[in-house]
């Protein structure tokens, strides 16, 4: 069989526009590459599963200073990041992602310790290390539930707060609002690069 080679003159050599990169393959993907590489510079050793079971992306493995091996179980999420549009949104935050989820979307793992989500969130211009840890539970107890209802499960948008870079919050609310209160947003900003979570003894 013959294999087509890559030419020196054609498409390949050219430099990606932000339209290719979001032709250039599947997101979820590109959010395990980047995972991939943050929990190595965290200490850990990912491996990807061949076929996708049980919602797991990836299996984490360290030795502690002890030597006991610890072992976690990780699916990735991926989430394009915008600025903000609407002149209300404007004066409360910058960045936004969405992403919808079934409400049962993780009942089978909701009691497993070991088990992870990892959400890479993104802008066109590239990833600047917005990878949020949460443990399962907390994952459907402050992303899944905490979002806006939608026909057939949630419609959850992740947003940062406007001039607060290190704040995160869920909106509560589709529709406007005027103010960040717990009515209107749950702050999730302690799942920002939370990889001490992993380091626990899972019991």
């Amino acid at each position: 069989m013959d294999i087509p080679r890559a030419t020196e003159t054609g498409q390949e050599n050219a430099p990606l526009t932000v339209n290719s990169r979001r032709k250039a393959g599947h997101y979820e993907i590109l959010g395990e590459t980047y995972a991939k590489f943050e929990f190595f510079e965290n200490g850990w050793n990912p491996y990807s599963r061949f076929l996708d079971v049980d919602k797991v992306d990836l299996i984490l493995r360290r030795k502690n200073p002890s030597g006991e091996k610890l072992y976690r179980e990780v699916q990735v999420k991926f989430g394009k990041l915008h600025e903000v549009d609407s002149p209300w949104e404007q004066k409360l935050f910058d960045f936004s992602s969405f992403r919808t989820f079934k409400e049962n979307e993780f009942a089978d793992q909701i009691d497993q310790k070991d088990f992870f989500i990892a959400y890479i969130l993104a802008r066109d211009i590239g990833y600047k290390g917005d990878i949020f840890i949460f443990p399962v539970r907390d994952f459907v107890e402050k992303v899944i539930r905490c979002a806006i209802p939608i026909r057939g499960g949630r419609k959850a948008y992740i947003t940062r707060l406007k001039d607060k870079p290190e704040q995160w919050v869920v909106r509560r609310m589709g529709r406007r609002f005027t103010a960040v209160t717990n009515e209107t947003c749950l702050d999730v900003s302690e799942h920002w690069r939370n990889f001490g979570a992993l380091g626990h003894r899972a019991t």
